[in-house]
């Protein structure tokens, strides 16, 4: 087993921790169905997460090329955004109590002033481990383009509880991030 193959299957436990709790939280969600009510927030981020964190899956792949993680710090920085990825999961991911009616969207606005600033989180830590990639004084521009133009959307979402703004957001990030699943090339992210 070489040492990229090692490193990549430690951040593949800690992602499939990140899926597992999002995929739970849908089972959960689809068993409760009757007593939900406003689901599209939660529905429409948690689809959200699961793409960012297929992106962030997938890039790592481009570290076996010329990143050499020898320093405990170096592996830590690695892991930091699969671990921002997972707590993510879990904040998003709601409770639900058997027979009891549960407003989705009063989670989502409770949770709201954790979720994005932890987004932003893992942004900065993913673009802090792409500093490790040997072409990253060529390429950071390119990196930072979609996660800036993501963290610049998320800014309405601090300062109002307007349900349409929060609509309009989601939808542009979802439409961002799925056109972006099917144009741009697998890198880091």
């Amino acid at each position: 087993m070489s040492k990229f193959e090692f490193i990549m299957m430690f951040v593949s436990v800690v992602v499939a921790f990140a899926l597992a709790e999002l995929m739970m939280g849908w089972g959960r969600l689809i068993r409760s169905w009757p007593q939900v009510q406003r689901p599209l927030f939660v529905l429409g981020w948690s689809f959200w997460l699961l793409v960012v964190i297929t992106f962030h899956y997938l890039g790592f792949w481009e570290y076996q090329y010329g990143v050499d993680l020898r320093s405990v710090g170096q592996m830590l920085l690695g892991l930091s955004a699969p671990v921002v990825l997972v707590l993510l999961s879990f904040v998003i991911t709601p409770e639900l109590r058997e027979g009891q009616l549960t407003n989705l969207e009063e989670h989502y606005f409770r949770i709201k002033d954790w979720f994005f600033p932890m987004v932003l989180v893992f942004f900065l830590l993913s673009l802090l481990t792409d500093s490790l990639l040997p072409d990253f004084r060529e390429t950071w521009a390119s990196r930072v383009v979609g996660p800036a133009l993501l963290a610049v959307s998320f800014i309405p979402l601090f300062f109002t509880r307007r349900r349409g703004v929060h609509v309009a957001v989601l939808v542009f990030n979802l439409v961002l991030i799925v056109v972006s699943s099917y144009t741009l090339n697998v890198r880091a992210l």
